[in-house]
């Protein structure tokens, strides 16, 4: 089972990551715990809500990260699509090439 949310048609399903002020200073809150992420800075809050969705993206799950201000404004909103998945393996190993005959 995913750690994350499927991706989907839908934007209801994308995971969510969200940056708000609280007192004594940011959350970080996601899909991935129930428990928030505490920063005395809005900035670092701000690089790991980016941090986090570009894992998620990478795993395979569409993310919407969503920053506020210090007065609970939201001032931006991100989109980060799942990645493509890698190519298939090949179901046959290529052969090795011998040396080339002498004539």
């Amino acid at each position: 089972m995913a750690w994350f949310v499927a991706p989907g048609p839908a934007s209801a399903r994308d995971n969510l990551v969200t940056v708000r002020p609280v007192e004594g200073g940011w959350s970080v809150v996601s899909s991935l715990s129930d428990q928030p992420l505490m920063f005395t800075s809005g900035a670092a809050a701000e690089a790991k809500a980016r941090s986090l969705a570009e894992v998620i993206a990478a795993a395979g799950g569409d993310v919407r990260v969503l920053i506020h201000d210090r007065r609970d404004v939201m001032i931006g909103a991100f989109r980060y699509f799942a990645a493509d998945p890698p190519a298939p393996a090949l179901s046959e190993p290529i052969p090795a090439r011998g040396p080339v005959p002498a004539e």
